[in-house]
């Protein structure tokens, strides 16, 4: 997983804020600065400008959303698609504002643009200089959180539990929750975990696609597609898949990464107490010592065929 601080115009930061847009298309020039790593359910933190403590100048972040997708569009395609969740409340100041940061001062052929869900605002900035983080003041694009430590993204999110959210969103949103940064920051903490243990690049599991059209509860845990977590009760759920017979090195590979994965959840500072349980899927019968031996670990073994 990662975590990015982008340098925003905090004009179309309030613009999302006031119009309580809970998904934004987030915009930036295709010669921009490229991302060498960033994925679905990865964080970009708002580092907005206009926020500067007067004595150094540093800019506050403001608030953050979660990486869906990226792709180009035109201008046209970019308002046609997505309208004011651009940042603006007409075309024409959408095309002025790209214009502004154009080296040009003409707008391009195309834009990449990052579609961002569970956007959530502070009430106030946070400084990066209050978790030990020191960054140029004149920094224009992004910075990486992650090579200040990985726990960088933890402590952000302990100082907007701080702040709070925005009240004006909170009025808004019926939907966000008061604890939506302590939900996030489980959340992240135990994504950080698993991919300790479990490659995120790997494919999805087919019978994940029926678990989660029949549960709405259910979601990728952030940053990969080989782990589900239920929200509600932090159910992880694993799967076994295979076009031949499952050999038991297979099995207890899977069995024995899930039982190190939570020996690490189960002493992490930030889980304490969380009821966190574990459920592998197979699409095949298991032999009975395998079974007995995840069900001695609290692992629930369940057959999809």
């Amino acid at each position: 997983m990662a975590s990015i601080a982008y340098v925003t115009d905090r004009k179309m930061i309030d613009f999302h804020r006031i119009n309580g847009n809970h998904s934004i298309n987030f915009w930036r020039l295709s010669s921009s600065k490229r991302f060498s790593s960033f994925h679905s359910g990865d964080y970009l933190f708002f580092l907005a400008k206009q926020t500067t403590k007067e004595k150094n100048k540093e800019k506050g972040i403001v608030g953050y959303g979660k990486f869906i997708s990226s792709k180009s569009m035109s201008l046209n395609q970019m308002w046609n698609q997505y309208e004011v969740l651009n940042g603006y409340a007409t075309k024409q100041e959408l095309k002025e504002a790209i214009s502004k940061v154009s080296k040009q001062h003409v707008v391009p052929k195309s834009m990449n643009c990052l579609l961002l869900s569970d956007v959530v605002f502070f009430q106030a900035p946070v400084y990066l200089s209050e978790i030990g983080i020191q960054i140029s003041n004149s920094l224009e694009s992004f910075i990486y959180l992650d090579k200040y430590g990985v726990e960088a993204t933890t402590q952000i999110l302990h100082k907007a539990n701080e702040v709070g959210i925005d009240s004006w969103q909170f009025a808004m949103d019926s939907t966000l929750k008061e604890d939506v940064f302590s939900q996030d920051l489980i959340q992240h903490t135990i994504a950080k975990q698993i991919y300790q243990f479990f490659d995120p690049q790997k494919k999805q599991p087919k019978v994940f696609n029926r678990l989660l059209s029949e549960n709405e509860e259910l979601e990728f845990v952030k940053g990969g597609k080989q782990v589900l977590i239920n929200r509600r009760t932090y159910e992880l759920i694993f799967s076994l898949e295979s076009t031949s017979k499952i050999k038991d090195p297979q099995v207890f590979e899977l069995i024995g990464r899930i039982f190190a994965l939570h020996r690490n959840l189960k002493d992490h500072h930030e889980l304490k107490g969380l009821p966190i349980q574990y459920r592998v899927l197979s699409d095949q019968l298991l032999p009975d010592l395998i079974v007995d031996s995840c069900s001695k670990m609290g692992i629930n073994v369940e057959i999809t065929k």
